[in-house]
């Protein structure tokens, strides 16, 4: 039997390029088996599993042991262990399910799509005997991984590490008499109502509970597992949805690859209904375990998501801890606590459960052998303190795949810096491959101006309102345009709008590319500039105060994933700081919060006097990294400033925004609206020009938000976020 893995999808698939999906077999059977990898993970040691369902912890076969053969792996599979003849039963034939599990030098695991085994029952010799041997987990495969990354240095100071990894199933204990509607419950990972052996870190993979209903619950539903992280709480693992409840059934939630967990984190685990995640109650039947602050009552916990319930449910939890360290038999760390291997050592190794652990020794004996266990917990310290010296002589490799090296790097060889290494050079520094630098260099500019589009003003739609007029002068047909503020009569200032749509090639079909976008605005009078992005409709307002909104989501707060922003320079120049002062405000929608919010950011530019403000402003620049989630918040986008003038800086980062989603975007900014007040005695303008629109380049990267994060100031001194409250405030007649 020869298979195909895809490294990236985890796909697998005959050799003719056909997916696999079901596999026949007869027991007694000898197959050779050929497994080749694909693309990425071509390094790693292949295993083949079969069980009988997805999830399953209990194995039926499997094929370990493979040798690689030019581009191949081969193995011979052998069907007819014990535990298939005890699946098999009676019947003729028994449906399985098969994971090709891929081990990386590093231990870590890849598991690919499942397929279906059927095997059939075929007769057998009188004196034939099924050898029992059949791989309970990839400890062994896991071990060798780790032990060919082990450093050199370790073992010939004579350490010897060996791998170690385990399961556990932990049960809430018994089931009160009676149920009561819940829909979340809080707890610290480790609680005393979970009964069963458990590490310090692991993996949950699947949680069980019992409902019970007076009408079946006919959605779909899932679990999402929030945790307390800074002083909230955030998600971090949502599982598979199960659908069509019926009253007295166990429900199996399922989280692939599973939730990294530590003793003493602080977790709620709350039901939610549908795709949208909405907080449901379940009458869920209860254990009797008292309800206390922080435990159980989630009402009472610190900023706690939006779920319901008061009681622990009933519940069996199934996890993996993570493969671990033991020294001398003497487990001493997991491996995500390697890196700080002999300083995280815990407390706990001086008790029996560290004993219990130690290979060959039974749980009786380490209850009966306390002094020898601290003894040996105590060696192993000391040991681990060595090992991590030695670590620690290392260099070492970040979580961002960098490396620090004392004393600098020398190479007897030329390097190539082709491939992405980053070599700073000096201004004006001389080099023999200066020519082709300068090659390189202008390709990318070439092919950042390729992602750059025109937006233009649509002249002819241009409205204005209150002491503002379209000028004849300084215009441009869809280029641009100068309005003309009128003079403040005595004792009143005067104020006016423009509305002013923007038009450009959109180059789309339902999704388009748009990340951001530049606008060419000024004004002499203090100003507002109000713009529209993203998709959904806006509903355009003139003759408001400036601190009114001019611009707010149409058809009474419709949902949808734009944006409206506005910036306002509305004070004069500060004398004591030197500078002026600017607000921003977003308003914005995500489906965790159901309903619109407002984030306004308070900004201070730091120029001279001579550097009036709004004069000096040249553009207002917006810029995403990516496509930000619906969900949550993502702060994905931020607002620019650019200045003219004789300031040492021109260029000001003015906000940290959500951003949109570029689905049916058109130009990604649909309407600029220019609200204007002049307190002179004389006329003062305000202008607008084209701009541009920017596209992602592949892989959803935006080069030019890159290249602004890093040259811009950040001018940003605070931040405030609140539910959404239109100011609609008309100017006084």
């Amino acid at each position: 039997m020869e298979l195909v893995i895809d490294g990236r999808t985890m796909a697998l698939r005959w050799p003719s390029g056909v997916p696999v999906t079901d596999v026949s077999l007869v027991l007694g059977d000898t197959v050779p088996v050929r497994i080749r990898v694909e693309h990425a993970l071509d390094n790693c040691t292949p295993a083949l599993a079969v069980k009988q369902t997805i999830g399953s912890p209990d194995l039926i076969m499997t094929v370990t042991g493979f040798a690689r053969k030019d581009d191949w792996q081969e193995a011979s599979w052998v069907v007819n262990t014990a535990p298939l003849q005890e699946a098999l039963d009676s019947a003729d034939s028994v449906a399985l399910v098969a994971e090709v599990v891929l081990v990386a030098p590093d231990g870590a695991q890849h598991t690919s799509r499942p397929i279906r085994v059927t095997v059939r029952r075929d007769i057998l010799p009188a004196n034939y005997a099924p050898p029992a041997e059949v791989l309970a987990d990839w400890s062994e495969l896991v071990a060798d991984a780790l032990a060919a990354q082990l450093p050199d240095a370790l073992k010939e100071a004579g350490v010897e590490l060996e791998a170690a990894t385990g399961q556990s199933t932990l049960s809430s204990g018994d089931a009160a008499d009676t149920w009561t509607i819940v829909g979340g419950y809080a707890m610290t990972w480790g609680d005393e109502i979970l009964a069963g052996h458990l590490p310090d870190s692991c993996r949950l993979t699947s949680i069980s509970t019992v409902y019970f209903f007076e009408t079946p619950a006919a959605n779909q539903y899932c679990l999402r597992i929030w945790r307390l992280t800074d002083g909230a709480y955030s998600l971090i693992g949502t599982s598979a949805y199960v659908s069509d409840l019926s009253s007295g059934q166990t429900a199996t939630w399922v989280f692939t690859p599973g939730v990294p967990l530590t003793r003493g984190d602080k977790i709620i685990i709350q039901v939610c209904e549908g795709t949208e995640m909405t907080p449901y109650a379940l009458g869920m039947h209860a254990v009797l375990t008292p309800s206390v602050p922080g435990r159980g009552l989630v009402t009472e916990v610190t900023n706690p998501p939006t779920v319901n319930g008061t009681m622990a449910p009933l519940m069996t939890v199934a996890v993996d801890y993570d493969d671990g360290i033991t020294l001398g038999g003497t487990e001493l760390a997991t491996a995500r606590q390697l890196d700080s291997l002999g300083r995280d050592v815990r407390q706990s190794s001086a008790t029996a459960e560290a004993a219990a652990r130690t290979a060959g020794q039974s749980a009786a004996a380490a209850s009966t052998s306390a002094d020898n266990a601290a003894t040996s917990a105590t060696s192993a310290v000391n040991s681990a303190t060595e090992a991590q010296q030695a670590l620690e002589a290392m260099p070492q490799v970040d979580a961002s795949g960098n490396m620090t090296l004392a004393g600098g790097l020398t190479a007897a060889g030329a390097i190539n810096a082709n491939g992405g290494i980053n070599i700073p050079l000096a201004v004006g520094a001389p080099t023999d491959t200066g020519a082709v630098n300068r090659f390189y260099t202008s390709g990318l500019a070439g092919a950042v101006s390729a992602l750059v589009q025109p937006i233009y003003l649509n002249s002819s739609s241009i409205t204005v309102a209150g002491s503002i007029s379209k000028a004849s002068n300084g215009t441009l047909a869809g280029l641009t345009q100068r309005f003309s503020v009128g003079a403040a009569s005595a004792g009143s200032n005067a104020y006016g709008s423009a509305v002013i749509p923007l038009i450009g090639p959109n180059g789309q079909f339902n999704y388009s590319s748009v990340c951001g976008f530049s606008l060419a605005v000024n004004a002499t009078a203090f100003a507002k500039f109000t713009f529209g992005i993203g998709r959904g409709s806006k509903t355009n307002r003139t003759g408001l105060t400036m601190d009114s909104y001019s611009m707010i989501p149409a058809n009474d707060l419709a949902v949808n994933h734009g944006e409206i922003i506005d910036v306002t320079i509305n004070t004069p120049y500060d004398t004591v700081r030197k500078g002026y002062e600017i607000r921003v405000r977003e308003i914005f929608y995500v489906s965790s919060v159901g309903h619109w919010q407002v984030k306004t950011t308070t900004v201070f530019l730091p120029v001279g006097h001579n550097e009036l403000m709004p004069n000096g402003l040249n553009r207002l620049i917006y810029m995403q990294s990516g496509p930000p989630s619906t969900a949550v918040r993502e702060e994905k986008a931020a607002l620019y400033m650019e200045l003219g003038g004789g300031s040492t800086n021109t260029l000001f980062k003015i906000a940290s925004l959500r951003g949109f989603i570029s689905f049916e975007a058109g130009t990604g900014v649909s309407t600029l609206i220019i609200d204007a007040r002049n307190e002179k005695t004389y006329a003062l303008s305000a202008d607008a020009g084209t701009g541009t629109r920017h596209l992602y380049a592949n892989g959803l990267t935006n080069p030019t938000y890159h290249a602004l994060e890093a040259m811009a100031v950040n001018a940003i001194e605070s931040e405030e976020t609140a539910d959404f409250e239109d100011i609609n405030v008309p100017l006084e007649s």
